[in-house]
């Protein structure tokens, strides 16, 4: 079962989705919030593809040259 979802199936579906697979392994999924029934499911699925490097564009030179209340 969590074998065939995905990060971003578990992170797309709906509560009662959610509530569905969790309690297929067993939990019982009454007073769990969404976010903690995709927490749980996510800790029992596997990872479903390699994470990769994000870049972060570098602070212009400029702004380093001007106040730091100018800086915000």
């Amino acid at each position: 079962m969590a074998s065939s979802l995905t990060a971003r199936d578990i992170l797309t579906m709906t509560s009662e989705d959610l509530r569905k697979y969790v309690s297929d392994f067993g939990q019982d999924p009454k007073n769990i919030t969404k976010t903690d029934m995709q927490t749980w499911l996510l800790e029992r699925a596997p990872p479903s593809e390699p994470a990769s490097s994000v870049e972060i564009p570098g602070i212009p030179s400029f702004v380093s040259k001007l106040s730091p209340e100018m800086q915000l």
